[in-house]
């Protein structure tokens, strides 16, 4: 008799994410405090996924994050922006308040002290947060009291000549400004994330028009990021990296992904401009392997042998080759497969998701073995708590319980929303995205929430006095 097919516990799982909404997180997070903001990213993302819209069976209809919870956590979200540019990661960046006043961010005249700590994932998690905690009600409004035009400036100033992005900006003593956080392809595609979020179909011309960033280099130096072997990586005589792969795929689909209504994989850049993309593809698929069970394991429900092998970075079972190398090759009748970030190297959970939907993106699931892969994370990742491992045996962190969860929305499970596979968000939140950034173009030029008021005490004054005073030109209205 056939092996039954394991499946999602939704009830265990969200047990699992209220404990890390409401209660403190363990002292081992201690290090994360300057990534609070994708800690709290990959904990209301993960709740959503997993919230219904009816009732769920066995669980509360009551929301975990209630309407009143909702305010307050995007208040504070709205806490951490900073006022030239960007937000911080955590509320232990944040200037002090009024500290920027007097500072004039277009000619840099004044030395500032903070304007490193913001950094471009904590403003993607911001947003993507922001479009999270939206009043149901209100969606347009999920971004009210963003700063649009300077976010969109500070993302472009982390642009380099070569086309990549750096994480942050600092003015350094004797030398100007320095784009900081080394060369990297998560940054390329975080930037195209927060474009797509927060720019939209606008012409020079328009009230909401912001200078773009320069994308013909951007796709250059993705394009020419790739290596011999078909993967991606921070340059082409680097090795390459799953990771890598699933950001410099993300970043070409967005950087061609329509405004409006759209899904991923359909980007002129990604389809046309790959130099080898069949060996991508090829590489990507290469990532999966037959997991094979450790001697003495268990259930795969968090504890047994595994434990004491995976807790120290090893795996000798998945490293012995068999008899023959025609047994290497995966069959429908595989048990778990596994995915590994680079050759050699062990599984792990978030790979999963780096692999899964980087080749969403390309329109090629066909090489993913999901009904093997599946079984994988269900049978041997999925914590008996809740949350997935970051291996076999491993106790669930946020970060893995996380992508464990986005791969299976994007698998399409039962009990889990449907994923976007570029922006990382369920797709009902994509829909939020654009009706918020519909709700920020339609006050540009109007001073936000308080436009009309502002905007006709303006014209009158224009009116009346038939020229700019030099406060209004000096700002360019």
């Amino acid at each position: 008799m056939a092996d039954a097919e394991p499946s999602l516990d939704v009830v265990r799982h969200l047990k699992y994410w209220k404990m890390c909404l409401q209660y403190p997180l363990p002292d081992l997070y201690l290090s994360n405090e300057t990534n609070r903001m994708a800690l709290a990213y990959f904990i209301v993302s993960s709740v959503t996924l997993l919230t219904p819209s009816g009732p769920a069976s066995g669980w509360s209809p009551k929301p975990l994050i209630p309407p009143e919870h909702r305010r307050r956590l995007r208040e504070w979200v709205l806490s951490h922006q900073h006022s030239a540019g960007g937000f911080c990661g955590t509320s232990s960046l944040v200037p002090p308040f009024g500290d920027y006043d007097e500072w004039d961010f277009d000619q840099g005249t004044r030395t500032a002290e903070h304007t490193g700590l913001a950094n471009l994932a904590a403003l993607l998690f911001a947003l993507q947060l922001l479009a999270l905690l939206a009043d149901d009600d209100d969606p347009e409004g999920a971004f009210r009291g963003i700063d649009r035009v300077q976010t969109l400036r500070w993302l472009r100033q982390l642009q380099r000549d070569d086309g990549s992005f750096g994480e942050s900006r600092l003015q350094l003593p004797g030398r100007g400004w320095f784009i900081g956080g080394g060369y990297d392809m998560r940054y390329c595609y975080i930037a195209t994330c927060i474009r797509w979020i927060l720019r939209g179909d606008v012409q020079e011309g328009d009230a909401a028009w912001v200078e773009d960033f320069n994308t013909e280099k951007l796709v250059q130096y993705i394009l020419n990021s790739q290596t011999y072997d078909g993967g991606f990586a921070g340059s082409s005589e680097e090795e390459p990296h799953a990771g890598y792969a699933y950001c410099a795929i993300g970043a070409l689909t967005l950087l061609d992904r329509p405004w409006e209504g759209s899904t991923a994989g359909h980007a002129s850049w990604l389809h046309q401009g790959i130099r080898d993309k069949p060996g991508l593809v090829h590489w990507l698929a290469s990532r999966q392997f037959v997991y094979l069970l450790p001697l003495g394991d268990g259930d795969g429900d968090g504890g047994g042998a595994a434990a004491e092998s995976f807790d120290r970075d090893e795996d000798p079972v998945n490293f012995v080759l068999p008899a023959a190398l025609g047994d290497l090759a995966l069959d429908e009748n595989t048990r778990h497969v596994g995915f590994n970030g680079r050759c050699n190297k062990i599984a792990d959970t978030c790979y999963c998701w780096w692999v899964g939907a980087a080749l969403a993106n390309l329109g090629r699931v066909d090489v993913v073995q999901r009904a093997a892969s599946r079984r994988f994370l269900l049978e041997r990742l999925q914590h008996r708590v809740g949350g997935f491992g970051k291996y076999p045996g491993s106790p669930p962190d946020v970060y893995h319980a996380f992508f464990g969860l986005a791969t299976l929305g994007v698998m399409g499970e039962p009990g889990v929303k449907p994923c976007d596979s570029s922006l990382a968000v369920p797709v009902e939140t994509v829909r939020t995205i654009e009706k918020a950034r519909r709700g920020l173009l339609k006050t540009a030029g109007r001073g936000g929430a308080a436009g009309s008021l502002a905007q006709g005490l303006v014209d009158m004054g224009l009116a009346v006095r038939g020229t700019k005073p030099g406060w209004l030109a000096a700002v360019g209205g």
